[in-house]
């Protein structure tokens, strides 16, 4: 009778047991809603003042000068028997120099005059010519176009040497000749100074480096990762004179990402804007930098860890076979495959599996620089499934032993980036305008879940070394 009233209850907790022997089950899939919008890659900034020492500059000036600087036909003058028609032709003798102080360029340039001189009417017959040299000394004041051309307004005075002139009855000297005629012979001379400084290579050397910043950057061996550019706008600043140098300062406005994958990433260049108005100069940059861990790496990495530290509730050990992050509008959802086996079960039989879904919040930790799925909860579908399947995990207990796996730890992709863009921005980018950075700090990274995975921006902010090289 004893021996009766012990196996009944053994036999019932065996027929349960058998009952719930590799019991399956899987809640439904619960609604989402869609994710945060993937934020346009926000605006970064680069401004670098480029200085172009006068001695340079006059050599340009020189090199874009042809000899011949001003030429003038059957140009009606004063001359000492009323008047006169004048052929002439002012040929640079020699290498011009340029200063600068208050706002503007001091160009001297010496020259040499060849005229010819003929009356009309009852002196028709009478012809002179004379040579003369001089001196022209000019005042340009510079300003940049939208189009990034030299604009120039050059005024100044010209000192000649006497070469006389007979002519007829009349002697006469180019220089006495020359003050006589000022506003007509000087401005062609003007012009021509006007012509050549407007002609130096500023637009397509900034031309070449707006294009170059498109070339996407190897930033990492593995995986490869690009540092992918797409400048937008372009600043420039009415030139700083003064000092002996000219100063221009340039400003580019950009979006940067970074593209993981084996080739080159394809960014093709857009055309040169206008120059937007630049109102005050600097050397700095500020430039933000994308990290994404990706869904599906994070649910590698959540099973890498479950696979080292499998959880223990109460008599059970829990295996996750599958683990999934979808995300949603104002969560993530966690899928995810166990099974439940007793630990005196040692061959299985009565191991129960399903699929359930949990819901939490990703948020970033400053102080770990690692990204966690917080605040975990059933979804309600999967919180009425598994009260009614095993009781034991309908609380907490199983969000409690899971939520340290999906704790994902980014400081050495963070440090590894910021090394990275540290090494590429010292590069010197650019032959004829070089330009290379120096990073100073970096900020605290902003965070937020997309469409396609976790996104960390941070930016990193220096100066800039520019370097022409025209």
């Amino acid at each position: 009778m004893l021996l009766l009233k012990i196996t009944r209850p053994i036999l019932f907790s065996s027929a349960m047991l058998l009952a719930l022997a590799g019991c399956g089950f899987e809640a439904p899939a619960p609604k989402r809603t869609p994710p945060p919008p993937t934020p346009k890659p926000p605006l970064s900034s680069l401004s670098a003042t480029l200085t172009l020492p006068t001695d340079r500059l006059a050599s340009l000036l020189n090199n874009t000068t042809e000899y011949r600087i001003a030429e003038l036909h059957d140009q009606p003058v004063k001359c000492g028997i009323g008047r006169c028609r004048l052929n002439l032709m002012a040929n640079r003798t020699g290498p011009g120099s340029v200063t600068a102080d208050a706002g503007a360029l001091n160009i001297k340039m010496p020259f040499s005059v060849k005229a010819e001189l003929s009356t009309s009417g009852l002196f028709s017959f009478l012809h002179a010519q004379g040579d003369g040299q001089g001196t022209a000394l000019a005042r340009s004041a510079l300003a940049i176009s939208p189009e990034l051309r030299l604009r120039t307004s050059t005024t100044g005075s010209v000192m000649l040497e006497s070469g006389h002139i007979r002519l007829g009855p009349v002697v006469t000297n180019i220089a006495q000749l020359w003050n006589d005629n000022q506003a007509s012979l000087a401005n062609p001379l003007w012009h021509s100074i006007d012509k050549r400084v407007s002609a130096l290579p500023l637009q397509p050397r900034v031309a070449t480096l707006w294009a170059k910043l498109f070339v996407p950057q190897r930033i990492a061996k593995s995986p490869v990762s690009w540092l992918v550019l797409r400048p937008e706008q372009l600043s420039v600043s009415q030139p700083h004179i003064g000092e002996g140098i000219v100063g221009i300062s340039l400003g580019i406005a950009v979006r940067g990402h970074v593209v993981v994958q084996d080739q080159q990433p394809v960014n093709q260049p857009t055309p040169l804007p206008r120059a937007q108005s630049m109102t005050s100069k600097s050397d700095a940059f500020s430039f933000t930098v994308p990290l994404l861990l990706s869904y599906d790496r994070a649910a590698q990495l959540a099973m890498m860890s479950l696979s080292r530290r499998p959880p223990q509730i109460a008599t059970m050990a829990i295996h996750f076979q599958q683990l999934k992050i979808l995300p949603s509008g104002q969560d993530v959802v966690v899928a995810t495959k166990f099974c439940a086996d007793p630990h005196w079960d040692p061959f299985g039989w009565f191991a129960s599996c399903g699929m359930i879904y949990l819901r939490g919040t990703p948020t970033f930790d400053h102080a770990r620089q690692a990204i966690r799925i917080s605040n975990l909860h059933y979804d309600i579908a999967s919180a009425g499934l598994v009260l009614k399947t095993m009781h034991v995990l309908a609380g907490s207990v199983l969000m409690q032993e899971l939520q340290p796996h999906l704790v994902f730890d980014v400081k050495k992709d963070i440090g590894r980036l910021k090394s990275q863009i540290t090494s590429v921005l010292a590069k010197p980018e650019g032959r004829d305008i070089s330009i290379s950075a120096r990073v100073e700090d970096f900020e605290d990274p902003s965070f937020t879940w997309t469409v396609d995975g976790f996104l960390a921006e941070f930016s990193a902010r220096g100066t800039v070394k520019p370097v022409v090289n025209f």
